[in-house]
């Protein structure tokens, strides 16, 4: 599926259009930041586990 985005216009109402508007965004802003600093831009995720705490019932 091919999807004519232009970031100058409003975001579109309905998904998945939405998305693809929001990852040009962000793909354009990346290349024009990467080419300002000079290098790729990187990033780092530090996880700290699983928030989901399990419960052992004891009757």
């Amino acid at each position: 599926m091919s999807y004519d985005i232009d970031i100058t216009k409003t975001p579109p109402a309905h998904e998945p259009e939405r998305q693809y508007y929001y990852m040009a965004k962000a793909k354009d802003f990346v290349e024009k930041k990467s080419k300002e600093i000079g290098r790729p831009m990187t990033y780092f995720v530090k996880t700290f586990g699983c928030p989901i705490v399990r419960v052992k019932k004891t009757l």
